[in-house]
Order: structure tokens, then C-alpha cells, then sequence
């Protein structure tokens, strides 16, 4: 006997389910973000104290504001004396970020403390908060810092530098040592983009 068409149905749509299951099951669960138990200070005292340094591998992406665009892996370390970035292409180092920043023309001063305050975003000084309806403020000397109003994570930061406002947004937040982390960052300034995503990130205290 022909099996009828709703049965022809019925088996494709249990196909169609089954390979559902198994994309779903081979894809990383990540634990849900919690809630910070305490206060904003808590939380940045807290941080601070538990973490001055990191380490992170990252692919970036420059991006000059008129289109060009250059991209490589990089190691960065930052502690509380130093900013180091070892640029590699293609698994072979090429040089540093003061190296390359003469050949194309970057301002390094401006984008290692871009980089030291877009990394280690807690690191403030003296600081005031403000809660706002959806977001708590954090302003430092030149540096206004926005934090998600429950789990404290970063969400953007504007820096004033040399008269102009350099812009840092964060996304692709993920647990690293019990702190939670956002693996993607862009960086802009005076029209250029710093495109950083990162693959590893080691989070320490020196």
C-alpha cells in the first residue's frame, strides 16, 4: 500500500524537527547574565581591587575615514604601567602599535588610552554615579561611562581627548573568571573606527 500524502508530510516535518534538535544542541548554551548584588560603587571598588591587568586576544579591524580599512590579529596587555599591543597577520608578528602607528599615521598616544580605558572600562579614579530610568551614569575626569541599570555591564563610554570625543561601544558579553565581559568593542575617533573583536580574554591582578 502507498503511504498517503499526510503521511509524506508527517515524516518530512519529524525530519525537519529532528535536524532542528541537533543544530540546537551542538550550539553554545551561555549562562544568563545575573543581577550584581549590590551598588554601582560596590561594584567598581570591587572590580578594581580584583582586577588591574588584562590580557586578550583580538582579530581588529581599522577602518580611516575614507573607507580604507586594515585588519589583523593582535595580543594585547595592559597593566597599570603599561600598554602593549603585538600585531600578528596571519600568525606572524609585524610589529607593535607604536611601530605601526608612524607607517599609518595613528595618533598612539590617543589610542593607547583609548585602549587602556576601553579594556580595563572599571579603572576610574575618583568617580560620581547617577541612576538614570534605564542605565546608571558614571562620570570621571574627561570620561562619562553608561553601565546597564541591573548587571552593571558596559555599554558605551565617551572620552574627551585633544577637543574631540572619542566614542567606545561594547557588545558580545560573556563570563570570564565570574565577571562578565564584553568581547566586541569599537572604538571611533575624528571619523576612524577601531573595530576589536576578541577570542580570548585573561582578566589578573599584578
Amino acid at each position: 500500500m502507498k503511504p498517503s500524502k499526510p503521511f509524506l508530510i508527517s515524516r518530512l516535518s519529524l525530519g525537519l524537527f529532528l535536524l532542528a534538535l541537533l543544530v540546537c544542541s551542538c550550539a553554545p548554551v551561555r549562562p544568563r547574565m545575573p543581577e550584581y548584588p549590590g551598588s554601582v560603587n560596590m561594584f567598581l571598588d570591587a572590580s578594581r581591587q580584583k582586577y588591574d591587568s588584562m590580557k586578550g586576544a583580538f582579530e581588529f579591524t581599522f577602518e580611516k575615514m575614507d573607507g580604507r580599512k586594515v585588519s589583523a590579529e593582535a595580543v594585547t596587555v595592559i597593566t597599570p604601567d603599561s600598554v602593549n599591543v603585538r600585531v600578528y597577520r596571519m600568525g606572524l608578528p609585524v610589529g607593535d602599535l607604536e611601530s605601526l602607528s608612524g607607517r599609518k599615521r595613528l595618533d598612539y598616544i590617543v589610542y593607547e588610552e583609548a585602549l587602556r580605558k576601553a579594556l580595563l572600562w572599571w579603572d576610574f579614579g575618583r568617580y560620581e554615579t547617577r541612576r538614570l530610568p534605564d542605565a546608571v551614569l558614571v562620570t570621571g575626569k574627561d570620561t562619562e561611562l553608561v553601565l546597564a541599570p541591573r548587571t552593571y555591564v558596559p555599554v558605551r563610554q565617551t572620552i574627551r581627548v585633544r577637543g574631540a570625543d572619542l566614542l567606545i561601544s561594547y557588545s558580545d558579553y560573556r563570563p570570564v573568571d565570574g565577571f562578565w565581559y564584553p568581547f566586541g568593542i569599537r572604538i571611533e575617533y575624528r571619523g576612524n573606527t577601531l573595530d576589536l573583536a576578541a577570542s580570548e580574554i585573561e582578566l589578573r591582578h599584578n
